[in-house]
């Protein structure tokens, strides 16, 4: 049987929400091994003259525990 845990951590880009997941997935990896799965919970951005300067996202990041 296999265990799994789920963090919560939330990432921006000045990209896209996209990339704004990718920088969650990567950065949360340095320190997180084994991750399976991320599922997007929120997004929200940040807005400045009509356009979209920072996309951010709240994710839930899954792992095996071994």
């Amino acid at each position: 049987m296999s265990v799994y845990k789920t963090i919560e951590v939330m990432g921006a880009s000045k990209k896209s929400w996209e990339d704004a997941v990718e920088q969650v997935v990567a950065e949360a990896s340095k320190s997180v091994k084994g991750i399976t799965s991320v599922w997007v919970k929120d997004m929200s951005a940040e807005v400045e003259g009509a356009k979209i300067t920072n996309h951010k996202v709240n994710c839930k990041v899954t792992f095996e525990v071994k």
